[in-house]
């Protein structure tokens, strides 16, 4: 889902979301806060609480009523409401998007939540810079990258006053407060946090004009007080990122014009430190540059850790860190490579800037969610923890950096380093300033050393020092040089740009430092001689042209004014020093005599002491003003007024001699107290030392007490090292009895110990602790040893895996786990094989023989089933289950017995619980009952046949059995009932039928020929009748059988037609025999004989006369002469055909036989 963009305007109608975060356990602060914070429309609250499972939930809610507020319930995808307050629920994490809250239920344990980060990170994304984040006192470090994301957007961050931030001591913290735009008393929080509301509300105070001469005027004024402040200087800043800076901190301090900003940063010392704050840009991200950080992690960072033991150190300074990530991201390519290695140097991350809000973000070690797109999955799991929508560097990982404030320009930089990472900081400084820098580079790092710069620095001025690793890479290597680079590092305080009084028509070209330098060069090559000294007299810093006031004196080289400068101006130098350290002010001595190549020269000395505040002197500001040569000394005098003169000019030497004396005699009386004043404090030490030696005589005797105390402890340290000497037998038995193969490996993949049985699967001997375990041959196949104990030691997380010796065909189960000291500290890993030889064989017969048991199960269409010989529970069912009882076995698997035993017909219930009762007290039953099916409504028969199924005692635990479907078995019996007593019917017809036959032909004395062609046409039908695999056969097929029985094939001139008709066993053998009377006369006399004859067999159901359906058969034969002689012929086969079928069938004939054919039609009843 696209994120919705945050606002950068007031909206009308969309409140001041505040967000005021405090712990739990410690509401009082924000009770008192509520209560001096009204609900208002303009504005919502929301209460963020770390460990809200321990607030005090009634106590609370009683505090709020009290105040006037009511929580309101929060809801996913709910809008922000004004005058409303907000009180998430337990083991949720809250968000904003949109003007919207997000919920979702908190995946880690409570403490590991980061609840106050992800709403304030999510706050800072949704309101931009009309957020507002308070936290108050007992939260720890959850808030402070909160405070961080909102101060970025450019909202407003307060905190609540605690002990720290009394003592002074946010800079060096972590916590929320270090980063907060004001650190206040709770009331005077509640009234600063309710005027920003107001004036956010309202809109807030328009920004300064960034084209207009007052502004730019104003920029260099305040680019000076900067550097008269803080020493830092931002002339070279750029212009655009240097006043959006300074507008943020005219929001903050609620003022509209910047000069009252100017004149508000001159009187205010804080203030100038708070800008200063804002303007390090602090952007920067995990890996930022992938292809850089890739390069570094192939090519450096191997080299690196190459030659090095673990005596030996391996040290990164990483300048401008901003808020961490990139000295977490060094760190991360260095824990790394140090997992390859077998032995390891000490490795230290120096990370260091100048924002100590920064750095208290750094220390605290979280990040948002966001970074999941700079990193890796595998990274972010092995090297981040997360919490709510945030993320936590592990522990070893964060104990590798030091974070501290630090200046490239002004502070003494680092040595030894072995990588320098200097990344996107050049690009704000001046050429000027990078020509300073880049040597300072050079000075810290080693031979061979590393300096690692970003996409848009080079140092293509200072190729002498440094070259590329490859082209066009920002990774570059350290060169030798033929001298010694040392870094320039000036400890000046660069004179003030003098600024014109009346502001030009025209915008104002801000003055360059470089410019300025020159400038202030020029004067001094035309000002007079001065020095600057610190408070012991120490020159900090000499002009030009001070040669001819210096006079060293012999001796051990020094830089104490008083030993350098010219004997003649020594006393009235110390006697200057003295008083403007006395009296704090400036202190001029007039008209000194200086010798200097035999003639004397007029110097007058201006001494001016150097204050921060009200405190003692830093320093002095010693001014030499050349007064010009000496007056030559005055002849005798040649009148009265010359000899006046000339008293005059004695008496002023004899005033200033006598000034000089006194003032060296009081020097000397000073001196001489300051001696009489030591003398008392080394007679007062040499008393204390006195004391100090009754005391070491008293903490003799103590100590002969506690030799003796000492005495008995070494007594139970004995009985105690008795007792561990015990134990550690113990552990040496238990490691020798046991027989499980187990290694103990270091850190570094060294072994520590391991037990007798592991020599059957490595080549160990007693020496080879302390070797790598990879010079160890190994007699099993498993190269992923080191692998897995790396992985482990880096994750933490036990690994198994199964491997085999191929030579004897043993399994083990090897199971890698990290060895953990008694104080939770990761030593190294512990790896065990344990034989799983037997284990797996018993598996995989177990395998196969549920393989087959299961192959079988599947391709058997009955039903294998156990059932829990207590509960009558279903345990398993064959797949056929479904098929034979209509509903799915899930639908009864696990279930009582009563929701099975409902598909039993209930006539069949009884004696199928009777079944089951005698399977439970140990017999064998087989039975059959009835179910109907759900799937169909069929009704089924199932055979049952069941068995016990007995533990080792005989008890029975679980009864089994075989459904199988005997529907069709049931079904099939009793047809095969009804078709043997429909065969003995038959056989009875057939056999009077058959008697009737012989009887007729035979006994009349008939060929038996004839009898034979009859039986064949019973037998015909007799064949049909079982073909139909029913008691009815169809009429067409009679007919058709029987004509196919005397002609070969069934020629044009026979048609026969009709619809189907199905007569019954009973008729069938009468009409079959009239069927065949018919077909065996039309062959010998009729239609058959001959090609001209015709015959059509016709057939239908007719319903005359109300009667039963008759079926109804004409026989038409034509184109046949027939003799007259044969139509008084009366044969068996016409007697048949009229009386047979009439009387055994209840048929009615007609037969005619004419001159060219037999005419007969057949009329049955149809059963």
């Amino acid at each position: 889902m696209a994120k919705t963009p945050a606002r950068t305007v007031p909206q009308a109608g969309r409140p001041v979301v505040v967000a005021l975060c405090a712990s739990a356990a410690k509401t009082a602060s924000l009770a008192h806060l509520l209560q001096r914070l009204p609900a208002q429309p303009e504005r919502a609250l929301v209460l963020i609480l770390q460990h809200r499972e321990a607030l005090d939930a009634a106590a609370f809610l009683h505090a709020l009523e009290e105040a006037g507020h009511r929580l309101s319930p929060i809801e996913d995808g709910a809008p922000v409401v004004g005058g409303r307050t907000y009180l998430p629920d337990p083991d949720l994490i809250v968000s904003l998007d949109g003007g919207s809250f997000r919920v979702r239920p908190a995946e880690q344990k409570a403490g590991e939540r980061g609840t106050i980060d992800s709403f304030l990170v999510s706050l800072a994304s949704d309101e931009d810079a009309y957020s507002i984040a308070v936290v108050l006192a007992g939260t720890g470090a959850d808030g402070t990258l909160g405070f961080k994301a909102v101060k970025d957007a450019g909202g407003l961050t307060l905190a609540e006053e605690t002990e720290e931030s009394r003592a002074g001591q946010l800079a060096a913290s972590n916590i929320p407060g270090a980063l907060a735009d004001a650190v206040l008393p709770i009331d005077e929080l509640a009234e600063r946090l309710d005027a920003s509301i107001r004036q956010i509300a309202s809109g807030g105070a328009g920004p300064a004009r960034q084209d207009s001469a007052e502004t730019a005027i104003a920029l260099v004024s305040i680019a000076a007080v900067l550097r008269n402040k803080t020493g830092h200087d931002f002339h070279g800043y750029k212009q655009g990122t240097f006043l959006r800076r300074v507008q943020r901190r005219m929001q903050v301090l609620q003022q509209g014009d910047i000069q009252a900003y100017v004149e508000y940063l001159r009187v205010q010392p804080k203030e100038a430190q708070e800008l200063f704050n804002d303007l390090l840009i602090g952007v920067t991200s995990f890996f930022r540059d992938a292809r850089e950080f890739d390069l570094l992690a192939r090519l450096v960072i191997p080299k690196l850790f190459a030659g090095k033991s673990r005596n030996d150190q391996l040290r990164v300074w990483v300048i401008g860190c901003s808020t961490g990530e990139e000295a977490y991201s060094l760190g991360i390519l260095l824990r790394e490579h140090m997992a390859t290695l077998d032995e390891v140097p000490q490795v230290q991350i120096f990370a260091t800037d100048l924002d100590g809000r920064a750095l208290a973000a750094a220390r605290a070690a979280r990040y948002a969610d966001s970074i999941v797109h700079d990193i890796s999955p595998e990274r972010l799991a092995r090297w981040f923890v997360r919490e709510g929508n945030t993320y936590c560097i592990v522990k070893e990982l964060r104990e590798m950096c030091i974070f501290s404030q630090h200046s490239i320009i002004k502070d003494p930089p680092f040595s030894r380093l072995d990588l320098v990472s200097c990344r996107n900081l050049l690009i704000y400084l001046d050429a000027e300033l990078q020509d300073r820098v880049i040597p300072v580079f050079h000075f810290a790092l080693r031979p061979d050393g590393v300096l690692f710069l970003g996409n848009s620095e080079n140092i293509s001025r200072h190729t002498n020092l440094f070259a590329p690793l490859e082209s066009r890479s920002r990774i570059f290597r350290r060169q030798e040089t033929h001298s010694r680079i040392l870094p320039d590092i000036s400890f000046s305080v660069r004179s003030l740009p003098v600024e014109s009084p009346h502001a030009p028509d025209t915008p104002v070209r801000p003055l360059e430092p470089s410019l300025a330098q020159r400038a202030e060069r020029f004067v001094e090559r035309y000002a007079p001689a001065y020095v600057i000294t610190d408070e012991a007299y120490n020159v900090l810093h000499f002009s030009a042209r001070t040669g001819r006031y210096l006079d060293p004196a012999g001796g051990a080289a020094t830089l104490n004014l008083l030993q350098l400068s010219h004997p003649d101006l020594r006393p009235d130098l110390r006697s200057a020093l003295r008083r403007a350290a006395e009296e704090g002010q400036t202190v001029t001595v007039a008209n000194r005599r200086v010798g200097q190549n035999g003639h004397s020269l007029l110097v007058d000395l201006v001494v001016e002491p150097v204050r921060d505040g009200a405190g003692p002197a830093r320093g002095y500001f010693v001014l030499f003003k050349d007064g010009g040569a000496a007056p030559e000394p005055i002849a005798p005098p040649a009148s009265a007024q010359d000899h006046r003169t000339q008293i005059e000019q004695l008496e002023a030497e004899l005033r200033a001699t006598t000034e000089r004396l006194q003032a060296v005699a009081e020097e000397a009386e000073s001196t001489g107290e300051e001696l009489k004043a030591s003398n008392e404090e080394y007679q007062s030490l040499n008393e204390e030392l006195q004391s100090a030696n009754e005391e070491l005589q008293t903490s003799k005797e103590e100590l002969q007490s506690v030799n003796e105390e000492l005495t008995t402890v070494n007594g139970e340290l004995s009985l105690r090292v008795q007792e561990l000497g015990r134990a550690n037998s113990d552990l040496k038995n238990f490691l020798e009895s046991t027989q499980i193969a187990t290694i103990f490996l270091e850190n570094d993949l060294r072994v520590m110990r391991y037990t007798p049985a592991a020599t059957e699967l490595f080549h160990l001997v007693e020496s080879d602790a302390g070797r790598p375990i990879a010079h160890i041959k190994s007699r099993i196949a498993y190269d992923e040893l080191q692998e897995d104990v790396r992985r482990v030691l880096r994750t933490l997380n036990s690994i198994e895996r199964e491997i085999e010796n191929p030579a004897t065909g043993a399994r083990f189960m090897v199971r890698v786990l990290p060895y953990r000291s008694v104080d939770n500290f990761i030593a190294g890993a512990v790896v065990t094989f344990v034989d799983i030889t037997a284990r797996t064989r018993a598996e995989t017969a177990l395998r196969e023989s549920e393989e087959r048991f299961r192959q079988f199960s599947d391709a058997s269409s009955d039903v294998l089933w156990i059932r829990n010989a207590q509960t009558l529970r279903f345990e398993y069912a064959g797949p056929a289950f479904a098929a034979l009882f209509g509903v799915p076995f899930r639908a009864v698997d696990g279930q009582s017995l009563r929701s099975w035993i409902r598909l039993i017909l209930p006539e069949d219930r009884r004696s199928m619980i009777g079944a089951l009762r005698r399977l439970r007290a140990g017999e064998s039953a087989v039975h059959a009952f009835r179910v109907q099916r759900p799937s169909d409504g069929q009704v089924r028969w199932i055979s049952s046949t069941d068995f016990p199924l007995v533990d080792a005692q005989g008890r029975v635990q679980r009864i089994g059995g075989i459904f199988s479907d005997a529907t069709e078995a049931k079904l099939g019996a009793e047809r095969q009932e009804v078709l043997v007593k429909a065969l003995q019917h038959r056989s009875r017809n057939l056999l009077g039928v058959v008697t009737s036959l012989a009887t007729r032909t035979i006994g009349q004395g008939a060929p038996v020929e004839s009898f034979i062609t009859r039986l064949r046409a019973l037998s015909r039908a007799q064949a049909l009748l079982s073909q139909s695999g029913s008691d009815t056969v169809e009429v067409g097929a009679l007919v058709r059988a029987e004509l196919a029985a005397h002609v070969d094939s069934m020629p044009a001139r026979i048609a026969v037609s009709g619809p189907q008709v199905h007569l019954g066993s009973q008729q069938v053998q009468n009409f079959a025999l009239a069927l065949h009377e018919l077909t065996t006369n039309a062959v010998k006399y009729g239609a058959l004989k001959s090609e001209a004859g015709q015959l059509t067999v016709t057939w239908e159901r007719i319903r005359q006369d109300g009667r039963d359906e008759h079926l109804a058969l004409d026989w038409m034969e034509s184109g046949v002469a027939v003799p007259p002689e044969n139509g008084a012929r009366r044969g068996y086969g016409r007697e048949l055909i009229e009386r047979a079928l009439g009387y055994a069938l209840g048929g009615e004939t007609r037969f005619v036989l004419g001159s060219d054919g037999v005419r007969c039609r057949i009329e049955l009843p149809l059963a």
